[in-house]
């Protein structure tokens, strides 16, 4: 071969290193671009429309309140918060499913997209959980609607409370076959010396006890509200019925309803059940003992209280009770259950039944720029919940003296002053002077009969499984709808109703809400 070949094999050679290189690297820099490409469409998408959500199913959805505030601390100005029960498994991810809100006044409309948050976590077993929708619409709005396709809805609002009877409220979980009306003297009576309202739901209640919170009522110790079993009247094909496929009949629900009613109103809230008694150490209201808890710090998000368990006795006569006999008799148990929390309601636009599960974790931006403050439940470990899971009947002729027990949080100080319990007693003893509360006496209930009913469904159906450490939020969802309860003629109840009503037809939700909600003699105790 000759040198003049070698040469030109030797350039032809060079030339497709070349080529491949170059068409590689092309190759590379395409490849480069379409990344480039994808992504910016990704984030158009995502500030043009959000992320994108897969839509599951159609499903339906009850609207349980929406509340209106003009101004709000938390919320800003002309806010909107609705609080429904939502089929969560309608999109892939609901909280990410955008709903169109639009609000009216008389000169002019507004349409804003609402942001959706929940308290339950969404790989909870429940199908249905708490899904609140808030955002800022008009000033002096006269007509809230939800609007998807075109399609529009009407839906009722109330605004929030700016006042109040006293600046702390507590939140009473929802009652359903409700009898245990020693449990309910307990409660307001110490929460009326301690400086707190009462807010309580009622799903079903004897009606003798019914009356009897009806006559505190008048007296502006306790507001009552009905809590309704969800109803979808009008729907398009089958679908999961909802009140058994809830948590707990949803107590999250109710207790943000009462949250968002008062938020505005009063400086401290609180998550209990009836039964839950709430006792300020060193301290003469609970305001005193929450401020002096929280110490002005931005960085507590919630106060939360342990719930100790004990046993007392009651007995089943109106004019000879008192509390100092249910306080002084009452025996420590080995179990606990979960704590409760007394949140500043200015943090919070929701809660779940114990806490809200936003409250810890949660970056707090003080000032623009500068690094976050954390958020976190603090555990007040000077107190506990006086929890009365078991109250006993005896001869009203043969209550023992007993003696004050101490405090479950130190196991030191006692659970209260004789000094308080002695006023207690005597503001029971002159609220029991009313005609309209004495006259009572004979109809209140003298046995337990739903209690126990109750109690053996959700040990079966809850406590034994959470005992037994099975119980996995992902796996069980604890619901205890159907629990048997007859019905005795003599021992009329009241229940929950109201006139239920369906939107049109929407896609992929369907919404549901009701109206003019009353109290009933006709259904019976059933949840």
């Amino acid at each position: 071969m000759n040198l003049l070949k070698f040469r030109s094999i030797l350039r032809k050679y060079r030339f497709k290193i070349y080529f491949k290189r170059v068409v590689k690297s092309l190759a590379i820099l395409f490849l480069i671009l379409i990344v480039l490409l994808f992504k910016f469409l990704i984030f158009w998408s995502f500030e043009e429309t959000g992320p994108r959500v897969d839509l599951l199913q159609y499903s339906h959805t009850f609207i349980h309140s929406a509340y209106y505030f003009p101004v709000s601390k938390s919320l800003g100005k002309n806010a909107i918060a609705i609080v429904t029960t939502m089929n969560k498994r309608t999109a892939s991810k609901i909280t990410n499913y955008k709903i169109n809100l639009i609000g009216t006044n008389k000169t002019m409309q507004m349409t804003q997209e609402a942001t959706l948050t929940t308290e339950h976590a969404l790989n909870d077993r429940c199908d249905y959980s708490l899904i609140t929708a808030q955002t800022n619409l008009v000033e002096r709005m006269e007509k809230l609607e939800i609007e998807a396709d075109g399609v529009v809805m009407e839906v009722p609002f109330r605004k929030t409370k700016y006042s109040a009877p006293k600046p702390v409220v507590f939140c009473v979980s929802p009652q359903f076959a409700a009898e245990q009306w020693q449990t309910f003297l307990v409660q307001i009576h110490i929460s009326k010396r301690y400086g707190a309202h009462l807010q309580l739901y009622i799903v079903s209640m004897v009606e003798s006890y019914y009356k009897l919170i009806k006559e505190y009522e008048k007296l502006g110790l306790v507001s009552i509200e009905p809590w309704l079993t969800i109803k979808f009247p009008v729907t398009d094909g089958p679908y999961l019925e909802p009140n058994r496929n809830v948590e707990l009949r949803n107590q999250a629900a109710a207790h943000t309803d009462c949250l968002l009613m008062y938020k505005e109103a009063v400086s401290f809230v609180g998550i209990l059940d009836m039964d839950d008694i709430l006792i300020p150490t060193n301290a003469n209201s609970y305001y005193e003992e929450f401020e002096r808890e929280y110490g002005g710090s931005w960085e507590i998000s919630a106060l939360h209280y342990d719930k100790f368990d004990y046993r007392t006795i009651k007995t089943g006569d109106l004019n000879t009770q008192t509390i100092s006999s249910m306080v002084k008799n009452a025996r420590r148990l080995k179990t606990k259950d979960a704590g409760k929390s007394f949140l500043r309601p200015e943090r919070f636009n929701s809660t779940w039944s114990h806490y809200s599960r936003n409250s810890d974790h949660k970056p707090i931006y003080l000032t623009a720029g500068q690094n976050p403050i954390y958020w976190y439940k603090k555990l007040v470990t000077t107190n506990g919940i006086f929890h009365l899971k078991k109250m006993d009947y005896i001869d009203s002729k043969k209550i023992p003296g007993g003696a004050l027990p101490v405090n479950p949080g130190d196991n030191i100080t006692e659970l209260i002053t004789e000094k308080h319990l002695k006023e207690i007693d005597e503001d029971l003893k002159e609220m029991l002077l009313h005609p309209d509360i004495s006259n009572l006496a004979s109809t209140l209930p003298q046995s337990d009969f739903y209690m126990d009913i109750v109690f053996s469904c959700y040990n079966e159906s809850f406590y034994h499984i959470r005992d037994t450490k099975w119980l996995y939020n992902d796996i069980t969802c604890v619901n205890a709808f159907d629990c048997e309860l007859p019905q005795r003629e003599d021992m009329p109840c009241v229940h929950s109703d109201a006139t239920y009503h369906s939107g049109p037809s929407m896609f992929p939700i369907t919404f549901h809400y009701a109206t003019d909600s009353f109290f009933s003699r006709d259904i019976g105790c059933y949840q």
